[in-house]
């Protein structure tokens, strides 16, 4: 029938923001006989004839319901169905304010029970199926624990005869405050009801199923991460009964799709290269870790004496309406052999109980097939069920503190091996697990995290075992639990009771554990009194874990991403760089023969031709780039040397000038800076005495030769020290290198004929001499240097080589080869250079420069005499003057002897030849010694042509550890690749929120 409206419609405009849920079909509400109004909850939003405070979140599916009538003046308040967590459920006979109560907890399946009638005051609080995480009071404000279920069907709710409503919510309240205090949202399925009309003649409260999500939802962003228990978020149907211990819902709604993202990852091995955010169980062997995860998981996890856990468990359980589970092992190290594998099973509900079994099973073959007591390999529950929180935790072996027999003595390290893996992961939580009856001084596992936790932010201390609590130490273990003790951890202590031994050998079940669990806490007073609840209890470890694992999944979202995709390119690089390994011969050959046009075209380019196919540094030329450098410092060698510098004068240089019209021999001590004039020692005009001021602004130049500060004026200081010589300027026309060297030669070698002709066998000898020792030696040096040029870059180029870089005997025979290559053309190159060298110690040449040079010689000197004497008798009256300095300067000419002039002949020829002979040294000798670069692609290409198919066959191949090295790239390569594409299709399918 059409709603009218009604006076819990109104009450609920007033108390709160109502939302209507999914679905909500065929409800009826039986009458009530009094004048108030029958409050309901259709299409599960807040009732108006109870007030439900707190955060709330829907339920189950509540099916084949009837609400009695209510006989009194007051309102039935009815609570059909699974409520979820969070919720506050307040009869309208009193109120209660919000603060009070105690901390819920989730319960099971709640099938086939009624509430019976109540007669006396108070409210009756219902909450078929259970309120999970939150409170339910009654109508005088006396706290009651709330428990969520699953599905509730077949169930009746009877009438009351009191004064008092009967709290109601058909279908679960969501999450809010329905008294004003915030907005509560959809819950789940509340099929085949009725809702009959009331007494009073108003209708039920409608709340449109189709109302649209904005108008649900509103603005607000996503939940926020909380370290406190989240409240549940909106579960689906259930279509069957479930245990009694059903889990609060997922409290980041929208967010479950990065927590399976995260264990796809990890299941594809994806935490072998990256850190993933995970929640790692550590403890002692005897800190009740087993005990613990098998109360999370609700699965009896193996715990045989003979089966002590050595390998990771990880437990990834997933909130489902119907249970079922797949274990399957994830090898780190996986081992060889046919039978290595481990035949993924899979448990449903009729063999439930089998999955002990199989994960112990999957454990053994680990350990049996890797060889090792303890092993990085994981064994993967992939669990599903209505008693599962939306939750991933990994299980690690108990620290082992001494073995037993026939165990091995390392067996201590290796657990404590495998635990550093997962401690040093910053981006783990260490669930550290400890016995309240020990003292926490003596827990290595907290000691442990502490040094790669030391600010305490990741690190969850879960005290179990508090039964065992010697009568009178409570007290010290609550400072313990409040952080009243140890440095303040981030994220708090937390505190379990899980089955002890006694329990266990009576076959007391999980979820009866967890009632006890819970029994215990309510009812001893040192933990009762304790005002936070979130801190006790499995139920509410399972909720925070859940809160805590999104924020850590959604924090890292983004980094995990792009660290992925960072070190998929850089192996990507890693493995070009390795190249391939061909493994057939007609492989290999292909590489081979890739190999040697390669060297034959690319050193040939690299090392001559124009063609760049790569740009050098300064610091890594070309081969023909330093070559030329080298031809040059060779050029500059030759230069200097005394052949080709015969007639060179430079400080030093003996001469005999022309000054003051008469010829003086010295040692060159000072020449100025265009070298116009020369200085000698000897050749001062006068004496000249400084202050002590005036000498210090004189500039030293060398020992004793000081120079004005203008230049014009050259100094050679004295024995007294403030006197100085002034030396006299002669020009270097003037000046001439002193043949004394020669004249003695000439002397020392003259033949047995008329000494009027100048000798040519001696003119031979000096220049075979000087070839010898000043011009051999750097020529047969630029033939060394070519060779290492040529030898350095071939070895290069093959270690550059990419595709063989992974093949160190083909590498190793190609340098090899390279290198008696070059050494056997530089022993040809340099028999070729000896006999141009050999060749040149005969000198020969049509050369007009040589003619031409010795012409102007032999003139240049008497020349430059007479000019110099002439410019400075400048004067009509000093003709005279003029006449007898020429006069003068023949007539000195005429005096030497025939040993003076043939000295000077042969000292004109020699620079006029060495002149000559020095182009062409520099010319001919690098073009000799380039023949090896020139020739080396041919000859090394005619090597490699003649390799046979053998050679080939156990050159072209790689070594062990390189075949490891590039399927290990590859490995990670595809493990990345996968991670990312699992990124892409969630992304893609609409699964995720943006990061």
């Amino acid at each position: 029938m059409a709603p009218s409206t009604s006076a819990s419609n109104a009450l609920g405009k007033r108390a709160g923001r109502p939302f209507a849920s999914a679905k909500g079909d065929n409800l009826d509400l039986k009458e009530s006989k009094d004048g108030n109004v029958a409050s309901n909850t259709v299409n599960k939003s807040v009732g108006a004839g109870g007030l439900t405070f707190g955060a709330g979140f829907a339920g189950g599916k509540n099916n084949n319901r009837d609400v009695k009538e209510n006989e009194n003046a007051n309102a039935t308040s009815k609570s059909l169905g699974s409520v979820g967590g969070g919720g506050v459920s307040f009869g309208a006979g009193g109120f209660v304010p919000p603060g009070f109560g105690s901390s819920p907890f989730t319960g099971d399946d709640n099938n086939k029970r009624d509430v019976k009638e109540k007669v006396f005051g108070p409210a009756a609080s219902t909450s078929l199926g259970g309120v999970g995480e939150g409170f339910s009071f009654g109508g005088f404000g006396s706290p009651a624990s709330a428990f969520a279920g699953a599905g509730n069907s077949n169930r009746d709710v009877k009438e009351k005869k009191d004064g008092n409503a009967a709290s109601t919510s058909p279908g679960g309240v969501s999450r809010g405050f329905s008294f004003g205090w915030s907005s509560a949202f959809a819950g789940g399925d509340s099929s085949k009801r009725d809702v009959k009309t009331n007494k009073d003649g108003s209708s039920p409260s409608p709340f449109s199923p189709n109302m649209p999500k904005d108008k649900l939802f509103g603005s607000a962003p996503p939940p926020s991460f909380s370290f406190e228990p989240p409240a549940p978020a909106p579960k689906k149907k259930v279509s069957r009964a479930s245990l009694r211990n059903k889990a609060p819902e997922s409290s980041l709604e929208g967010y479950e799709h990065y927590r399976e993202f995260m264990d796809k990852l990890a299941e594809s091995g994806v935490d072998d290269y990256i850190d993933l955010p995970m929640i790692a169980v550590m403890g002692d062997t005897s800190s009740g870790k087993s005990s613990l995860l098998s109360s999370i998981s609700l699965v009896e996890l193996p715990s045989s004496d003979t089966l002590t856990t050595r390998c990771p468990i990880r437990l990834q359980m997933r909130n489902a309406d119907v249970r079922t589970a797949r274990v399957k092992v994830v090898w780190k190290d996986k081992p060889t052999g046919d039978d290595a594998d481990f035949v993924e099973r899979t448990v449903e509900e009729q063999n439930w109980n089998d999955i002990t079994d199989i994960i112990a099973k999957a454990q053994a073959h680990i350990i049996d097939k890797s060889g090792r007591e303890v092993s990085r390999s994981i064994v993967c529950v992939d669990m599903k069920g209505p008693h599962c929180e939306n939750l991933t935790l990994i299980d690690l072996p108990g620290i082992v503190r001494a073995t037993g027999k026939g165990e091995s003595s390392t067996l201590a390290e290796d657990v404590d091996a495998l635990m550093r893996d997962y401690l040093n992961n910053e981006r783990c939580v260490i669930l550290a697990v400890h016995p309240s009856n020990v003292d926490f001084h003596n827990s290595q596992i907290l000691a442990e995290a502490k040094k790669v936790d030391p600010e305490t932010k990741r690190t969850i201390p879960v005290l179990t075992k508090p039964d065992l609590i010697d009568e009178g130490a409570e007290s010290t273990v609550q400072d313990l639990l409040l952080g009243k003790v140890t440095d303040k951890f981030e994220m708090g202590f937390h505190m379990v009771k899980g089955r002890g031994q006694k329990d266990l050998n009576e076959d007391v079940g999980i979820e009866d554990g967890l009632e006890k669990e819970e029994a215990f806490f309510r009812n001893k007073e040192v933990w009762r009194k304790i005002e936070d609840k979130s801190k006790f209890g499995t139920k509410n470890l399972r909720v925070k874990l859940a809160g805590l694992q999104m924020k850590l999944i959604h924090a890292s979202f983004k980094s995990i991403i792009s660290e992925m995709k960072d070190r998929r390119d850089d192996a990507v690089i890693e493995l070009k760089s390795l190249g391939d390994i061909p493994s057939s011969l007609r492989e290999k050959r292909a590489l081979f023969r890739t190999v040697r046009e390669e060297m034959r075209e690319g050193l040939g380019a690299e090392s001559l031709n124009g063609r760049i196919s790569q740009l050098h540094s300064s610091e890594n030329k070309r081969p023909s780039a330093a070559f030329h450098l080298a031809s040059k410092d060779f050029q500059d060698e030759l230069s200097s040397s005394k052949l080709a510098n015969i007639s060179s004068i430079k400080v030093g240089t003996e001469i005999i000038a022309i000054s003051s019209g008469r010829e003086v021999r010295g040692s060159v001590c000072f020449m100025d800076e265009n070298e116009d004039y020369v200085y000698l020692a000897e050749e001062w005009s006068k004496i000249k005495t400084f202050e002590a001021v005036e000498l210090s602004k004189l500039t030293l130049v060398r020992d004793k030769i000081f120079v004005s500060n203008k230049g014009s004026k050259v100094y050679m200081a004295g024995s007294n020290p403030l006197q100085c010589y002034e030396l006299r300027p002669i020009s270097r026309k003037l000046a001439r290198c002193d043949p004394q060297w020669i004249h003695e030669l000439i002397e020392q070698n003259r033949p047995y004929s008329l000494p009027i002709f100048l000798n040519p066998d001696l003119f031979d000898a000096i220049v075979a001499d000087q070839i010898e020792n000043e011009w051999k030696e750097p020529s047969l040096e630029l033939l060394q240097k070519c060779a290492g040029l040529m030898e350095t870059r071939s070895e290069n180029f093959i270690n550059e080589m990419s595709m063989i870089k992974s093949l160190p005997s083909l590498r190793e025979y190609l340098v090899r080869k390279s290198s008696e290559v070059v050494e056997t053309h530089m022993k040809e190159t340099e028999i070729e250079l000896s006999k141009f060298l050999h060749r040149e110690r005969s000198p020969y040449t049509q050369n007009h420069y040589l003619f031409e040079n010795l012409s102007k010689l032999r003139t240049q000197r008497l020349m430059d005499e007479v000019l110099s004497s002439v410019a400075r008798h400048t004067q009509p009256e000093s003709t005279d003057h003029l006449s007898s300095a020429i006069r003068d300067i023949f007539e000195r000419n005429q005096k030497k002897s025939i040993s003076d002039h043939m000295a000077e002949e042969m000292m004109n020829a020699l620079d006029s030849y060495g002149k000559v002979a020095l182009k062409r040294f520099v010319d001919t000798v690098p073009m000799i010694c380039i023949q090896i670069m020139k020739r080396f692609p041919k000859v090394i290409n005619d090597i490699l042509l003649d390799v046979t198919d053998d050679e080939i066959d156990q050159l072209v191949s790689a070594p062990p550890g390189a075949i490891m090295s590039v399927d290990a790239l590859k490995k990670e390569i595809k493990t990345l690749e996968k991670g990312i594409d699992t990124v892409k299709g969630l992304s893609s399918s609409g699964g995720m929120k943006a990061a």
